[in-house]
């Protein structure tokens, strides 16, 4: 099976972890099955499957040969500092400029959003 291949098959899987953990947590919460502390752990029960989606990207990436190693660290880097440059700007803006709160939720749409990006950017660079 191609690297790409045996990727797609664990991040399926695992999203479809993901979608079982999420939405069951989120049932057994609003309809009131689970109280009190309990429903902590619960409403963190779907990040097993975030545990394992890292895991399977790490795994990717070792499998990758060196030139792809180098697009993805340096499309990773300007990811990283972009999507610093992007949430630090909106947290002045809203600390200073009354903009209106955003979720925490954000943060890894634009970082991935950037990091797709910069994928292309380094792709030219090194081709």
């Amino acid at each position: 099976m191609t690297n790409d291949r045996k990727y797609t098959v664990g991040l399926t899987l695992w999203l479809g972890v993901y979608a079982v953990l999420l939405f069951g947590a989120i049932s057994l919460i609003n309809h009131h099955l689970v109280t009190g502390n309990w429903r902590i752990p619960l409403a963190l029960a779907p990040m097993i499957a975030g545990i394992g989606i890292v895991y399977n990207s790490v795994s990717r990436f070792q499998r990758m040969d060196e030139l792809e190693q180098k697009i993805q660290l340096v499309a990773l880097a300007y990811a990283f500092g972009s999507t610093a440059v992007i949430t630090f700007s909106y947290g002045f803006l809203e600390s200073l400029a009354d903009a209106p709160l955003i979720s925490y939720f954000w943060v890894w749409p634009i970082l991935s959003l950037t990091w797709t990006i910069a994928q292309q950017i380094a792709r030219r660079r090194f081709a």
